[in-house]
């Protein structure tokens, strides 16, 4: 534990598998930050806004579509109502 100049006393909350998760996450975050840029210097040149631009609209697109699918479900919530609602009773069950 470590004590801060008001006395006040922290405890350590996080775990082996919390340290790990953060490491990997920070790994794949700079990964993808630099495959953006090796993609625009590579691939798209000076087109690099139309490459983006397509890319937010196709994400905004599948943003909708989601909006929409979750529109149709009566209830929030479990894997079962999604499968039912997207592939039918049986795959639900199986689904759980």
């Amino acid at each position: 534990s470590m004590t801060m100049t008001s006395g006040v006393t922290l405890h350590r909350h996080l775990t082996l598998f919390d340290l790990i998760s953060i490491g990997v996450s920070a790994t794949i975050g700079s990964g993808v930050f630099v495959l953006c840029g090796l993609i625009a210097h590579d691939y798209a040149g000076p087109a690099t806004f139309i490459s983006w631009s397509i890319a937010g609209v196709s994400a905004c697109a599948s943003g909708v579509c989601y909006a929409e699918l979750s529109g149709k479900f009566a209830a929030a919530g479990s894997s079962y109502a999604y499968v039912y609602v997207t592939m039918g009773e049986l795959p639900a069950v199986i689904a759980g």
